[in-house]
């Protein structure tokens, strides 16, 4: 850690795009390192990833081996990182691993090669490079070692470390003396990626030999690096990783890679844009909404970062760092407070992971993105947590599982020891059913599992307990459910069958059927006590079903489920869903509630960007945090006293205006929980 630990202290970052063909005739003519770094200060930006080799295969710096961009005559990367230097603003150089559409050009051996045998076609600048061919040897390593030998940079970031898939002749003869059998499309998708990331993960593992011959501090950054979709051992590789994690169609990206990276022992960069549309596209996101998309970074304990492009000319553009220094003026008034603080531990997601060297596609699956969204809008203190980090479990007090049962063997044993030391695990549909129709832990949840229902479609009522703001009809779940017997394990809701399973002739009008007027034999969520802790069961999908489908109830049901199993949660926040909550403790033992306002305009197609041109502040925003023995609550960054009163163990005041971030400190130093 010690290698990076500026990363962290660098939270204003932006990833310069510098993707250039040769035939613009203005093509970088106008680049000027002092130029270049003074529209960074303005923007306020204190690390910048400057380019080495883009897509194009076009080099920025004197190089020996590759080929320089013809339209630079001078060398982009030496005099922007000796500026960028000069000025306080750390830099990454940016290298373009497995696309360089010249390479496919030049040297056909070195392409990506499909199953048939003929080269990966090539569209744009896209030209898919293969890692296992001499193109590693003949210019990938000669070239970062003539950076890291001779350039004033503080680390790489290597882009595209992969291939889609490869099954070249030197593919096929490293696969085949490594693992003993031959590398074919027919093998499953998850061996054939691993085989890719961990071929990747051996260069990297090259490249931190070059730094530890020149400089050993130098930092080596991968994309997707940060994602919890990549092998583990991938990640491993990294001194810092990268999570690109652009909104889309909501802004619910940040907060899940924030939530995840957050566990991990190294720090992390999830990255936005300032584009609408898709990366270089030289549209501009209006301030409101980068601000906002920056606050749910640092609120979630993350670095703000955010991707730019630059002109053809080599110029920036002055409007951007208008912009920036709006959105990381926000930042930097608040990062100082943020730079020690440590997000509570409380209850995890348990995201699905079933090999440390495989990649883990279920951890970004619905039923992951359905629980984080339900969660969220419930306001739970959780991080997202790969399932095997299994020596942090002892951190939290409440485990979920989302639905998808990709674990590995030894996470059953580690949840029933953790569960029977006291805490609670909330399973939900098929999350413990394994291949072979074993269910796993169902000692822990008190019932014995019998089979999926035959109906497509569930009803279920809370009983009054649990129904929360649901209302006390049947509620639709639009999945099929799971039929268990209650063994010892008190009901919490009813499970009720459709009328009929319908098909093309034997229907009712509704796209769903209408509920049985009568319960079946069935529970749909169940709670058991099991040594000192619990267990809780929900039968059917209803994270991936939220997630498909927004159905509100959903939401309202897990909120109110779980303010019955958590009925002292660190904090209460009486608010809707566009506040997200996170709590932070500080170095000197106050506690750091942050309330993040999502404030979108209206939606228009699918593929668009909810816009966010204006934030009105959210005003009179009730909350409570545990707190013993508070003495203070101060609005940071202002430093100003709101009153507040102590109700029990809780703090309770009322936050009088949020715009983007609210932050709210707790002096509670003494007896705090």
């Amino acid at each position: 850690m010690a290698r990076c630990d500026w990363f962290t202290k660098h939270i204003r970052q932006v990833h310069m795009d510098f993707h250039m063909p040769e035939f613009p005739p203005e093509a970088i003519k106008s680049f000027r390192a002092d130029e270049f770094v003074a529209h960074l200060l303005h923007g306020r930006v204190n690390m910048v990833a400057l380019f080495a080799k883009c897509h194009f295969g076009n080099s920025f710096y004197n190089t020996t081996v590759g080929h320089k961009h013809s339209g630079l005559p001078n060398d982009f990367l030496m005099e922007a990182a000796v500026a960028c230097r000069e000025a306080g603003i750390r830099t990454l150089a940016y290298y373009s691993l497995c696309c360089d559409i010249r390479v496919c050009w030049e040297h056909d051996h070195w392409r990506a090669t499909e199953e048939d045998g003929t080269p990966t076609p090539t569209t744009g600048c896209w030209g898919p490079v293969c890692i296992n061919t001499p193109y590693r040897e003949e210019l990938v390593l000669p070239q970062l070692q003539e950076i890291a030998q001779g350039y004033p940079v503080d680390g790489f970031f290597i882009d595209i470390p992969m291939v889609a898939k490869c099954y070249c002749r030197y593919c096929k003869q490293k696969f085949q003396a490594m693992y003993g059998y031959e590398l074919t499309p027919q093998l499953p998708e998850n061996e054939r990626q691993a085989f890719l990331y961990n071929s990747t993960g051996r260069l990297l593992r090259e490249l931190r030999a070059i730094c530890e011959e020149h400089n050993p501090e130098l930092v080596i950054v991968t994309n997707r690096s940060g994602r919890i979709d990549a092998p583990q051992t991938f990640r491993e590789l990294n001194d810092c990783g990268v999570w690109e994690s652009q909104p889309h169609s909501n802004y619910l990206s940040h907060s899940f890679a924030a939530r995840t990276v957050r566990t991990y022992n190294y720090p992390v960069q999830v990255m936005s844009v300032r584009f609408y549309q898709g990366w270089g596209d030289l549209t501009l996101k209006p301030a409101a909404q980068m601000t906002t998309e920056f606050a749910a970074m640092i609120g979630n304990g993350c670095v703000a970062s955010s991707g730019d492009q630059v002109n053809v000319d080599g110029t920036l553009q002055p409007a951007v760092y208008d912009m920036f220094d709006r959105a990381f003026g926000f930042v930097q008034q608040r990062e100082e407070l943020l730079a020690e603080a440590a997000t509570v531990r409380h209850a995890a997601l348990l995201a699905p992971v079933p090999r440390r060297d495989h990649p883990a596609p279920d951890a970004l699956g619905p039923t992951m993105q359905g629980a984080h969204k339900a969660l969220v809008e419930s306001h739970v203190q959780f991080d997202i947590l790969p399932s095997l980090d299994l020596g942090k479990l002892s951190d939290y007090r409440y485990v979920v599982l989302s639905g998808s049962p990709e674990y590995a063997p030894e996470v059953y044993p580690a949840l029933r020891d953790w569960v029977s030391a006291g805490g609670t695990l909330v399973a939900c549909g098929t999350s413990l059913l394994r291949d072979g129709g074993v269910f796993e832990l169902q000692d822990v949840l008190g019932i014995e599992f019998l089979e999926p229902s035959v109906f497509s479609v569930s009803h279920f009522r809370p009983r009054p307990e649990v129904r929360g703001e649901a209302d006390d009809l049947p509620l639709q779940c639009r999945g099929r459910s799971l039929k268990a017997i209650p063994r010892g394990a008190q009901v919490l809701a009813d499970y009720i069958y459709p009328q009929i399973e319908t098909t093309k002739d034997y229907a009712f009008r509704h796209t769903c059927p209408p509920p049985s007027l009568h319960s079946s034999p069935y529970p749909f969520a169940t709670i058991n006590d099991f040594g000192d802790g619990r267990g809780v069961y929900i039968a059917g999908s209803i994270f991936q079903i939220y997630w498909e489908t927004n159905h509100h109830w959903l939401r309202q049901f897990v909120s109110g489920l779980w303010d019955y199993i958590d009925a002292e949660p660190p904090y209460r926040v009486d608010a809707s869903g566009i506040i997200e909550s996170n709590l932070m403790r500080l170095s000197d033992g106050d506690l750091l509630l942050n309330l993040i306002h999502y404030q979108v305009g209206h939606q228009g197609a699918a593929s668009a960007i909810p816009s966010i041109e204006r934030v009105h502040p959210l005003r009179g925003l009730a909350c409570q945090v545990k707190a013993p023995g508070a003495t203070a609550v101060i609005l940071e960054p202002q430093g100003e006293s709101i009153p507040f009163k102590l109700d029990g163990d809780y703090a309770t005041f009322t936050v009088p205006e949020i715009e983007y971030l609210g932050m709210v400190r707790v002096v509670a130093r003494q007896g705090a929980s």
